[in-house]
C-alpha cells in the first residue's frame, strides 16, 4: 500500500464526500474516519492518479463493508478516456461494461 500524495489528497478532500461509495449506493451507515483507496492495480502496482483513488468511511475500506468492484465502479466515473488509455494492457472496455451491468443505477 502506498501514501496518497500530499496534493492529490488535497484535491479530493476538497471536492468529494466523506466516503463516495455511501453517497452512491446509500447502502451503509458511514463508521470510523475518512480514508482514501486505490481502487485499481496495473501491472501489480496501485494505480496513483487521483481519478483512481476514492474516498471512503473505514468499514468500507478496511473494514467488513469492503466490496472492491463497488469501489472500481465509482472511480471509473471520474476516469477519461485519455486517464485510461495510459494503461493500454488492462480491458478498460470490458471491465467497464462488466461493471456498469452490475451497479449501474440508471437501468
Amino acid at each position: 500500500m502506498h501514501k496518497t500524495p500530499k496534493h492529490i489528497y488535497e484535491e479530493i478532500v476538497k471536492e468529494r464526500p466523506l466516503c463516495e461509495r455511501q453517497e452512491y449506493f446509500h447502502d451503509h451507515i458511514c463508521r470510523g474516519r475518512s480514508t482514501m483507496e486505490h481502487a485499481h492495480l496495473y501491472r501489480g502496482r496501485q494505480i496513483c492518479e487521483k481519478w483512481a483513488i476514492i474516498r471512503l468511511c473505514a468499514w468500507s475500506h478496511l473494514g467488513p463493508g469492503l466490496d472492491k468492484r463497488k469501489n472500481e465502479f465509482i472511480s471509473l466515473g471520474h476516469a477519461t478516456i485519455d486517464d485510461l488509455k495510459k494503461y493500454p494492457n488492462k480491458n478498460w472496455l470490458q471491465i467497464i461494461q462488466y461493471l456498469n451491468k452490475k451497479y449501474d443505477k440508471r437501468k
